[in-house]
C-alpha cells in the first residue's frame, strides 16, 4: 500500500499582514514545488475563463 501524501497550504491575512502555515506529509521538495505550480497554473486558467470562483475546494471523501 502506497504511503500517504498530504501538501496543505494555509494563508491567513490580518490586519494587512498575510501568515502562511505549510503541512506536508511523505512529500519531497520537488514535489512541493511541482504541486504550487499546479495550483498557479489552475488559478491563472480559471481567471483566463473569467471564473468569479477561482479557488476549489472539496471534502476529503470526495
Amino acid at each position: 500500500m502506497d504511503k500517504e501524501k498530504v501538501f496543505a497550504i494555509k494563508f491567513s491575512i490580518e490586519d494587512g499582514n498575510i501568515k502562511t502555515q505549510i503541512h506536508s506529509k511523505n512529500i519531497n521538495s520537488q514535489e512541493a514545488v511541482g504541486l504550487l505550480e499546479i495550483a498557479k497554473d489552475q488559478i491563472l486558467d480559471n481567471i483566463r475563463k473569467g471564473r468569479k470562483e477561482i479557488f476549489k475546494s472539496s471534502k476529503k471523501d470526495e
